[in-house]
Protein backbone atom coordinates (compact mmCIF):
# COMPACT_ATOMS: atom_id res chain seq x y z
CA UNK A 1 0.00 0.00 0.00
CA UNK A 2 1.29 3.44 -1.23
CA UNK A 3 2.02 5.73 1.98
CA UNK A 4 0.50 9.06 0.92
CA UNK A 5 2.69 10.69 2.81
CA UNK A 6 5.72 9.49 0.33
CA UNK A 7 4.59 11.09 -2.27
CA UNK A 8 6.32 14.38 -3.15
CA UNK A 9 5.14 17.04 -6.05
CA UNK A 10 7.86 18.01 -8.39
CA UNK A 11 8.79 21.57 -7.82
CA UNK A 12 7.59 23.02 -10.53
CA UNK A 13 4.10 21.45 -9.52
CA UNK A 14 4.38 22.71 -5.73
CA UNK A 15 5.32 26.49 -7.37
CA UNK A 16 1.99 26.30 -9.50
CA UNK A 17 -0.26 24.96 -6.53
CA UNK A 18 1.09 27.98 -4.56
CA UNK A 19 0.48 30.44 -7.51
CA UNK A 20 -3.27 29.17 -7.77
CA UNK A 21 -3.61 28.98 -3.66
CA UNK A 22 -2.16 32.23 -3.62
CA UNK A 23 -4.66 33.82 -6.36
CA UNK A 24 -7.66 32.17 -4.48
CA UNK A 25 -6.40 33.93 -1.19
CA UNK A 26 -6.17 36.96 -2.91
CA UNK A 27 -9.48 36.77 -5.13
CA UNK A 28 -11.07 35.41 -1.32
CA UNK A 29 -9.62 38.89 0.05
CA UNK A 30 -10.63 41.28 -2.40
CA UNK A 31 -14.44 39.30 -2.46
CA UNK A 32 -14.51 40.44 1.39
CA UNK A 33 -13.29 43.49 1.15
CA UNK A 34 -15.58 45.12 -1.78
CA UNK A 35 -18.77 42.93 0.08
CA UNK A 36 -18.07 44.93 2.94
CA UNK A 37 -17.37 48.10 1.41
CA UNK A 38 -20.38 47.64 -0.80
CA UNK A 39 -22.60 47.30 2.42
CA UNK A 40 -21.28 50.17 4.19
CA UNK A 41 -21.95 52.01 0.56
CA UNK A 42 -25.62 50.97 0.94
CA UNK A 43 -25.83 51.33 4.74
CA UNK A 44 -25.13 55.14 3.62
CA UNK A 45 -27.64 55.08 0.48
CA UNK A 46 -30.33 54.12 3.11
CA UNK A 47 -29.79 56.80 5.76
CA UNK A 48 -30.15 59.33 2.36
CA UNK A 49 -33.39 57.88 1.54
CA UNK A 50 -34.36 58.01 4.98
CA UNK A 51 -33.46 61.74 5.27
CA UNK A 52 -35.11 62.20 1.55
CA UNK A 53 -38.41 60.64 3.05
CA UNK A 54 -37.97 62.52 6.72
CA UNK A 55 -37.51 66.22 4.77
CA UNK A 56 -41.02 65.45 3.08
CA UNK A 57 -42.55 64.43 5.56
CA UNK A 58 -41.25 67.67 7.98
CA UNK A 59 -42.37 69.52 4.82
CA UNK A 60 -45.82 67.77 4.49
CA UNK A 61 -46.53 68.19 8.32
CA UNK A 62 -45.34 72.02 8.87
CA UNK A 63 -47.81 74.75 9.28
CA UNK A 64 -48.26 76.83 6.55
CA UNK A 65 -48.25 80.13 8.28
CA UNK A 66 -45.38 79.96 9.46
CA UNK A 67 -42.58 82.75 8.12
CA UNK A 68 -39.24 81.95 7.84
CA UNK A 69 -36.50 84.70 7.22
CA UNK A 70 -39.91 87.06 6.37
CA UNK A 71 -40.42 85.95 3.55
CA UNK A 72 -40.56 81.54 3.51
CA UNK A 73 -42.93 79.14 5.47
CA UNK A 74 -41.15 76.42 7.07
CA UNK A 75 -43.14 73.83 4.43
CA UNK A 76 -41.55 75.61 1.47
CA UNK A 77 -37.96 75.49 3.52
CA UNK A 78 -38.00 71.41 4.02
CA UNK A 79 -39.72 70.74 0.31
CA UNK A 80 -36.77 73.22 -0.79
CA UNK A 81 -34.12 70.86 1.02
CA UNK A 82 -35.81 67.78 0.54
CA UNK A 83 -35.55 68.58 -3.78
CA UNK A 84 -31.77 69.84 -3.27
CA UNK A 85 -31.23 66.60 -1.74
CA UNK A 86 -32.88 64.72 -4.18
CA UNK A 87 -30.86 66.67 -7.05
CA UNK A 88 -27.73 64.86 -5.22
CA UNK A 89 -29.30 61.08 -4.81
CA UNK A 90 -26.99 59.06 -7.15
CA UNK A 91 -29.37 56.04 -7.34
CA UNK A 92 -32.69 55.22 -8.78
CA UNK A 93 -35.57 56.45 -7.17
CA UNK A 94 -39.00 56.26 -7.86
CA UNK A 95 -42.06 58.04 -5.65
CA UNK A 96 -45.41 57.27 -5.91
CA UNK A 97 -48.68 57.79 -4.20
CA UNK A 98 -49.88 56.21 -1.18
CA UNK A 99 -51.45 53.38 -3.00
CA UNK A 100 -48.05 52.69 -4.71
CA UNK A 101 -49.10 53.94 -7.57
CA UNK A 102 -47.31 56.34 -10.40
CA UNK A 103 -48.49 59.69 -10.92
CA UNK A 104 -47.10 61.24 -13.66
CA UNK A 105 -46.95 65.55 -14.72
CA UNK A 106 -50.52 66.04 -16.28
CA UNK A 107 -51.51 68.60 -18.83
CA UNK A 108 -53.74 71.54 -17.26
CA UNK A 109 -56.08 71.25 -20.10
CA UNK A 110 -56.62 68.35 -21.00
CA UNK A 111 -55.48 66.45 -17.18
CA UNK A 112 -53.69 63.56 -19.27
CA UNK A 113 -50.36 62.51 -17.78
CA UNK A 114 -47.36 63.70 -20.09
CA UNK A 115 -44.63 62.77 -18.68
CA UNK A 116 -43.10 60.89 -15.11
CA UNK A 117 -39.95 62.73 -14.88
CA UNK A 118 -41.04 64.68 -11.57
CA UNK A 119 -41.57 61.47 -9.45
CA UNK A 120 -38.37 59.97 -10.26
CA UNK A 121 -34.24 59.95 -10.15
CA UNK A 122 -31.80 58.23 -11.90
CA UNK A 123 -34.37 55.94 -13.73
CA UNK A 124 -33.49 54.82 -17.74
CA UNK A 125 -36.62 53.93 -19.23
CA UNK A 126 -37.74 54.58 -22.84
CA UNK A 127 -39.02 58.40 -23.11
CA UNK A 128 -39.79 57.80 -27.06
CA UNK A 129 -42.62 55.26 -26.23
CA UNK A 130 -46.14 56.20 -25.32
CA UNK A 131 -47.37 57.05 -21.78
CA UNK A 132 -49.08 53.51 -21.59
CA UNK A 133 -45.73 51.87 -22.19
CA UNK A 134 -43.53 53.82 -20.01
CA UNK A 135 -45.99 53.37 -17.25
CA UNK A 136 -45.91 49.63 -18.06
CA UNK A 137 -42.39 49.67 -17.99
CA UNK A 138 -42.03 51.85 -14.70
CA UNK A 139 -44.16 49.75 -12.94
CA UNK A 140 -41.95 46.46 -13.70
CA UNK A 141 -39.55 48.56 -12.12
CA UNK A 142 -40.87 49.42 -8.85
CA UNK A 143 -41.88 45.81 -8.48
CA UNK A 144 -38.24 44.82 -9.06
CA UNK A 145 -37.27 47.70 -6.73
CA UNK A 146 -39.65 46.39 -4.35
CA UNK A 147 -37.71 42.90 -4.20
CA UNK A 148 -34.38 44.36 -3.47
CA UNK A 149 -36.09 46.52 -0.31
CA UNK A 150 -39.15 47.60 1.27
CA UNK A 151 -40.09 51.04 -0.04
CA UNK A 152 -39.60 54.13 2.76
CA UNK A 153 -43.07 55.83 3.55
CA UNK A 154 -44.00 59.50 3.51
CA UNK A 155 -45.86 60.48 6.06
CA UNK A 156 -48.64 63.70 6.43
CA UNK A 157 -48.83 64.31 9.95
CA UNK A 158 -52.01 66.61 10.90
CA UNK A 159 -53.34 67.60 14.32
CA UNK A 160 -55.43 64.85 14.02
CA UNK A 161 -54.04 61.90 12.21
CA UNK A 162 -51.05 60.66 10.71
CA UNK A 163 -51.29 59.31 7.05
CA UNK A 164 -49.10 57.73 4.51
CA UNK A 165 -49.00 60.47 1.76
CA UNK A 166 -46.30 58.54 -0.86
CA UNK A 167 -43.76 56.20 -0.80
CA UNK A 168 -40.16 55.85 -2.10
CA UNK A 169 -39.08 52.98 -3.84
CA UNK A 170 -35.36 52.68 -4.41
CA UNK A 171 -32.55 50.32 -5.32
CA UNK A 172 -28.88 50.24 -5.38
CA UNK A 173 -26.49 53.13 -7.57
CA UNK A 174 -24.64 51.93 -9.85
CA UNK A 175 -21.75 51.92 -8.48
CA UNK A 176 -22.71 49.56 -5.64
CA UNK A 177 -23.63 47.18 -8.42
CA UNK A 178 -20.21 47.76 -9.80
CA UNK A 179 -18.50 47.54 -6.27
CA UNK A 180 -20.23 43.85 -6.36
CA UNK A 181 -19.65 42.83 -9.51
CA UNK A 182 -15.73 43.46 -9.10
CA UNK A 183 -14.51 40.83 -7.41
CA UNK A 184 -16.11 38.16 -9.85
CA UNK A 185 -14.92 40.38 -12.94
CA UNK A 186 -11.29 40.13 -11.40
CA UNK A 187 -11.77 36.02 -10.89
CA UNK A 188 -12.90 36.24 -14.23
CA UNK A 189 -9.42 38.36 -16.09
CA UNK A 190 -7.43 36.44 -12.64
CA UNK A 191 -8.65 33.03 -14.52
CA UNK A 192 -7.69 34.14 -18.47
CA UNK A 193 -4.88 35.48 -17.14
CA UNK A 194 -3.54 31.96 -15.31
CA UNK A 195 -4.97 30.15 -18.12
CA UNK A 196 -2.78 32.36 -20.74
CA UNK A 197 0.26 31.68 -18.19
CA UNK A 198 -0.40 28.06 -18.06
CA UNK A 199 -0.34 27.88 -22.03
CA UNK A 200 2.54 30.15 -21.95
CA UNK A 201 4.11 27.81 -19.66
CA UNK A 202 3.59 24.73 -21.16
CA UNK A 203 4.79 25.84 -24.45
CA UNK A 204 8.27 26.91 -22.73
CA UNK A 205 8.41 24.09 -20.98
CA UNK A 206 7.63 22.10 -24.32
CA UNK A 207 10.30 23.82 -26.09
CA UNK A 208 12.88 23.60 -23.28
CA UNK A 209 12.15 19.77 -23.60
CA UNK A 210 12.17 19.62 -27.10
CA UNK A 211 15.50 21.96 -26.15
CA UNK A 212 16.90 19.24 -23.94
CA UNK A 213 16.49 16.26 -25.77
CA UNK A 214 17.92 17.83 -28.91
CA UNK A 215 20.54 18.64 -27.34
CA UNK A 216 21.82 15.83 -25.17
CA UNK A 217 21.50 13.75 -28.60
CA UNK A 218 24.23 16.27 -30.01
CA UNK A 219 26.06 16.30 -26.42
CA UNK A 220 26.51 12.12 -26.67
CA UNK A 221 27.24 13.13 -30.10
CA UNK A 222 29.92 15.51 -28.97
CA UNK A 223 31.02 12.95 -26.53
CA UNK A 224 31.43 9.98 -28.10
CA UNK A 225 32.59 11.48 -31.16
CA UNK A 226 36.65 12.18 -29.16
CA UNK A 227 37.29 8.56 -28.30
CA UNK A 228 35.86 7.25 -31.51
CA UNK A 229 37.64 9.48 -33.81
CA UNK A 230 40.77 8.09 -31.63
CA UNK A 231 40.04 4.67 -31.83
CA UNK A 232 39.07 4.47 -35.60
CA UNK A 233 42.94 6.27 -35.67
CA UNK A 234 44.66 3.87 -33.32
CA UNK A 235 43.06 0.89 -35.67
CA UNK A 236 44.57 2.48 -38.79
CA UNK A 237 47.43 2.45 -37.00
CA UNK A 238 47.76 -1.15 -36.22
CA UNK A 239 46.71 -2.27 -39.22
CA UNK A 240 50.05 -0.35 -41.09
CA UNK A 241 52.74 -1.62 -37.98
CA UNK A 242 51.36 -4.80 -37.16
CA UNK A 243 55.34 -5.76 -36.01
CA UNK A 244 56.05 -3.30 -34.50
CA UNK A 245 55.26 -4.23 -30.81
CA UNK A 246 56.42 -1.35 -29.15
CA UNK A 247 53.47 0.77 -31.38
CA UNK A 248 51.54 -2.05 -30.74
CA UNK A 249 51.07 -1.33 -27.23
CA UNK A 250 50.91 1.84 -27.54
CA UNK A 251 48.06 1.61 -29.22
CA UNK A 252 46.67 -1.13 -27.16
CA UNK A 253 47.15 1.57 -23.84
CA UNK A 254 45.17 4.23 -25.91
CA UNK A 255 42.83 2.39 -27.30
CA UNK A 256 41.73 1.33 -23.60
CA UNK A 257 42.06 4.96 -22.71
CA UNK A 258 39.16 5.47 -25.24
CA UNK A 259 37.16 2.56 -24.19
CA UNK A 260 37.42 3.75 -20.15
CA UNK A 261 36.27 7.11 -21.57
CA UNK A 262 33.42 5.77 -23.54
CA UNK A 263 32.24 3.68 -20.44
CA UNK A 264 32.43 6.80 -18.57
CA UNK A 265 30.23 8.60 -20.78
CA UNK A 266 27.82 5.99 -20.98
CA UNK A 267 28.05 6.13 -17.25
CA UNK A 268 27.12 9.72 -16.94
CA UNK A 269 24.08 9.73 -19.59
CA UNK A 270 22.71 6.73 -18.14
CA UNK A 271 22.50 8.83 -14.39
CA UNK A 272 21.01 11.77 -15.99
CA UNK A 273 17.38 11.27 -14.59
CA UNK A 274 17.75 9.12 -11.74
CA UNK A 275 18.83 9.06 -8.03
CA UNK A 276 22.53 9.49 -8.41
CA UNK A 277 25.11 7.52 -5.59
CA UNK A 278 27.10 10.00 -3.56
CA UNK A 279 30.21 8.66 -2.09
CA UNK A 280 32.80 10.87 0.01
CA UNK A 281 35.70 11.86 -1.67
CA UNK A 282 38.22 14.16 -1.82
CA UNK A 283 37.71 17.18 -4.02
CA UNK A 284 41.41 18.08 -5.03
CA UNK A 285 42.07 14.21 -6.64
CA UNK A 286 38.49 15.17 -8.85
CA UNK A 287 39.89 18.61 -9.96
CA UNK A 288 43.41 16.79 -10.78
CA UNK A 289 41.83 14.09 -13.18
CA UNK A 290 40.26 17.15 -14.85
CA UNK A 291 43.42 19.10 -15.17
CA UNK A 292 44.82 15.71 -17.05
CA UNK A 293 41.77 14.68 -19.06
CA UNK A 294 42.57 18.38 -20.54
CA UNK A 295 46.55 18.28 -20.55
CA UNK A 296 46.24 16.54 -24.00
CA UNK A 297 42.86 18.50 -25.43
CA UNK A 298 43.63 22.40 -24.72
CA UNK A 299 46.81 22.23 -26.94
CA UNK A 300 44.81 20.88 -29.96
CA UNK A 301 42.31 23.77 -30.01
CA UNK A 302 44.85 26.26 -31.67
CA UNK A 303 45.43 28.86 -29.17
CA UNK A 304 47.89 28.48 -26.05
CA UNK A 305 46.27 27.72 -22.70
CA UNK A 306 47.60 27.44 -19.47
CA UNK A 307 45.42 25.44 -17.09
CA UNK A 308 46.26 25.60 -13.25
CA UNK A 309 45.42 23.91 -10.12
CA UNK A 310 45.40 25.53 -6.71
CA UNK A 311 44.88 22.60 -4.11
CA UNK A 312 43.46 22.82 -1.27
CA UNK A 313 44.38 20.97 1.97
CA UNK A 314 42.01 17.78 2.06
CA UNK A 315 38.34 18.65 1.36
CA UNK A 316 35.96 15.53 1.44
CA UNK A 317 32.36 16.06 -0.24
CA UNK A 318 29.83 13.96 -1.01
CA UNK A 319 29.70 13.54 -4.74
CA UNK A 320 28.94 11.43 -7.92
CA UNK A 321 32.61 11.77 -9.59
CA UNK A 322 31.59 11.08 -13.34
CA UNK A 323 28.84 13.36 -13.16
CA UNK A 324 30.74 16.10 -11.10
CA UNK A 325 33.41 15.81 -12.92
CA UNK A 326 31.13 16.55 -16.32
CA UNK A 327 30.56 19.93 -14.57
CA UNK A 328 33.85 20.91 -14.61
CA UNK A 329 34.98 19.75 -18.09
CA UNK A 330 31.46 21.59 -19.27
CA UNK A 331 33.44 24.65 -17.01
CA UNK A 332 36.13 24.17 -18.48
CA UNK A 333 35.45 23.97 -22.11
CA UNK A 334 33.64 26.83 -21.81
CA UNK A 335 35.87 28.99 -20.11
CA UNK A 336 37.78 27.77 -23.08
CA UNK A 337 35.51 29.28 -25.82
CA UNK A 338 35.51 32.48 -24.22
CA UNK A 339 39.47 33.06 -24.58
CA UNK A 340 39.92 34.84 -28.06
CA UNK A 341 43.04 35.57 -27.64
CA UNK A 342 46.64 33.60 -27.73
CA UNK A 343 47.94 34.05 -24.15
CA UNK A 344 44.89 32.10 -22.20
CA UNK A 345 44.92 31.13 -18.68
CA UNK A 346 42.08 28.80 -16.91
CA UNK A 347 42.64 28.61 -13.43
CA UNK A 348 40.92 26.33 -10.46
CA UNK A 349 40.83 26.96 -6.72
CA UNK A 350 39.21 25.30 -4.27
CA UNK A 351 39.25 25.84 -0.66
CA UNK A 352 36.61 26.18 2.34
CA UNK A 353 34.16 28.64 3.60
CA UNK A 354 31.00 27.84 5.99
CA UNK A 355 31.38 24.55 6.10
CA UNK A 356 31.44 24.24 2.61
CA UNK A 357 33.51 23.16 -0.09
CA UNK A 358 33.74 26.24 -2.99
CA UNK A 359 35.54 25.85 -6.27
CA UNK A 360 36.07 28.66 -8.60
CA UNK A 361 36.65 28.15 -12.26
CA UNK A 362 38.81 31.49 -13.16
CA UNK A 363 39.52 32.70 -17.25
CA UNK A 364 40.24 35.71 -18.91
CA UNK A 365 38.50 35.64 -21.45
CA UNK A 366 36.17 38.20 -22.97
CA UNK A 367 33.56 37.72 -20.46
CA UNK A 368 29.49 37.29 -20.37
CA UNK A 369 27.18 40.36 -21.28
CA UNK A 370 25.27 41.26 -18.22
CA UNK A 371 21.82 41.28 -20.26
CA UNK A 372 22.50 37.61 -20.84
CA UNK A 373 23.69 35.96 -17.37
CA UNK A 374 20.19 35.36 -16.17
CA UNK A 375 19.70 33.01 -18.93
CA UNK A 376 23.13 31.21 -19.23
CA UNK A 377 21.41 28.13 -17.27
CA UNK A 378 18.15 28.08 -19.34
CA UNK A 379 18.18 25.07 -21.41
CA UNK A 380 18.80 26.07 -24.84
CA UNK A 381 20.23 29.46 -24.42
CA UNK A 382 23.90 29.39 -26.25
CA UNK A 383 25.72 32.54 -27.58
CA UNK A 384 27.98 30.01 -29.88
CA UNK A 385 26.99 29.73 -33.60
CA UNK A 386 27.38 25.91 -33.40
CA UNK A 387 26.23 25.24 -29.67
CA UNK A 388 23.14 23.47 -28.32
CA UNK A 389 23.09 25.37 -24.65
CA UNK A 390 23.16 22.00 -22.32
CA UNK A 391 26.51 22.22 -20.88
CA UNK A 392 25.78 24.68 -18.16
CA UNK A 393 21.98 24.09 -18.25
CA UNK A 394 23.21 20.04 -17.35
CA UNK A 395 25.83 21.70 -14.79
CA UNK A 396 23.24 23.36 -12.94
CA UNK A 397 21.03 20.71 -12.55
CA UNK A 398 23.78 17.81 -11.36
CA UNK A 399 25.30 20.59 -8.72
CA UNK A 400 22.16 21.99 -7.35
CA UNK A 401 19.96 18.88 -7.85
CA UNK A 402 22.19 16.04 -7.48
CA UNK A 403 24.48 17.76 -5.11
CA UNK A 404 22.64 20.08 -3.14
CA UNK A 405 24.98 22.60 -3.84
CA UNK A 406 25.18 25.89 -6.29
CA UNK A 407 26.81 26.93 -8.80
CA UNK A 408 26.27 30.97 -10.56
CA UNK A 409 28.77 33.33 -11.82
CA UNK A 410 30.45 35.58 -9.01
CA UNK A 411 32.00 37.86 -11.54
CA UNK A 412 32.40 38.80 -15.36
CA UNK A 413 34.01 41.25 -16.98
CA UNK A 414 35.86 41.46 -20.25
CA UNK A 415 39.06 40.99 -18.23
CA UNK A 416 37.72 37.43 -17.49
CA UNK A 417 34.67 35.54 -15.73
CA UNK A 418 34.13 33.59 -12.23
CA UNK A 419 32.44 30.70 -12.37
CA UNK A 420 31.58 29.77 -8.06
CA UNK A 421 30.89 26.40 -7.36
CA UNK A 422 28.89 25.72 -2.99
CA UNK A 423 29.13 22.46 -2.17
CA UNK A 424 28.26 20.53 0.88
CA UNK A 425 31.07 19.19 2.95
CA UNK A 426 30.95 15.35 3.71
CA UNK A 427 29.99 14.86 7.71
CA UNK A 428 32.49 13.23 9.66
CA UNK A 429 32.19 9.60 10.32
CA UNK A 430 31.87 8.69 14.26
CA UNK A 431 34.80 9.19 16.34
CA UNK A 432 36.49 11.18 13.09
CA UNK A 433 36.92 14.39 12.35
CA UNK A 434 37.08 17.20 9.66
CA UNK A 435 40.45 18.69 9.09
CA UNK A 436 41.47 22.11 10.03
CA UNK A 437 42.03 24.25 7.67
CA UNK A 438 46.02 24.42 6.78
CA UNK A 439 46.67 27.51 4.82
CA UNK A 440 49.68 27.68 2.84
CA UNK A 441 49.40 23.33 0.99
CA UNK A 442 49.19 24.79 -2.13
CA UNK A 443 50.47 22.59 -5.15
CA UNK A 444 50.03 24.13 -9.06
CA UNK A 445 49.20 22.09 -12.03
CA UNK A 446 49.87 23.02 -15.28
CA UNK A 447 48.47 22.05 -18.76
Amino acid sequence: MVNLKTIKLPFSANIKLALVALACVIVAATLIYTQQLAQELKASERKTVQLFASLFTRAASAPQTQEYDGSMTSADLMSDMALELGNTIDFPIIITSAEKKIEGRTDTLTGRIISFDVVMRNVNYDTTSSIDEQYEELTGRLESMAKVYDPLPIYSVTDSDTLISNWIFYNDSDTVKQIQMLPYVGLIISAMFLLVAYISFSHIKRNEQSNIWVGMAKETAHQLGTPLSSLLGWIELLRYMPEDTEQVLEAADEMQRDVERLNKIALRFSKIGSAAELKSVELNDVLRNVVIYFKRRLPHLGKKITLTLRESEPVHVPVNIDLLEWVFENLVRNAADAIDHADGKIHLEIHQMRGSAIIDVIDNGRGIDPKIRKDIFRPGFSTKQRGWGLGLSLAKRIVEDYHGGRIFIKSSSPAGTTFRIRLPLAKPAAGESVPAPMPGMVQEKSA
